[in-house]
């Protein structure tokens, strides 16, 4: 093998790791931004600004199908959940009226955007180890 076969080998496969780094980072880079915009729009809901039909609309727009019915997902409607009863608790007025409200609206992004409830933890429970 001559050198300048050798070296065209080598700058290839140079250029070839270059371009992969920069399509990770863009990659990277975009879903950071999509799961920001989700997580606005789930705060939103939550604050009671927008409805499931338009959340589901618009999320639709910011990400995939996949995405939205991942844990990833469910995990940032989580996160929004719990910003909203975090609020309602330090406002303090009439928390049982709006700890049902919050409870409905995560009831109806489940149902919404299909998320199952695998997510959940189970308890122990007798004859199972």
């Amino acid at each position: 093998m001559d050198s300048d076969t050798f070296s065209f080998i080598v700058w290839g496969v140079a250029l070839a790791g270059i371009f992969l780094a920069f399509l990770l980072a863009y990659f990277r880079r975009r879903r950071r931004t999509d799961q920001m915009q989700l997580t606005e729009l789930l705060n939103q809901f939550f604050q009671g600004d927008i409805a499931v039909d338009e959340l589901r609309r618009r999320a639709g727009t910011v990400a995939d199908r996949r995405f939205l019915q991942s844990s990833d997902f469910y995990a940032l409607a989580v996160v929004a959940f719990q910003r909203a009863v975090d609020a309602a608790r330090s406002r303090g007025v009439q928390f049982e009226q709006g700890e049902k409200k919050l409870l409905s609206s995560l009831a109806a992004i489940k149902n919404a955007f299909g998320l199952p409830d695998l997510y959940q933890i189970e308890a122990w429970r007798p004859g199972r180890e």
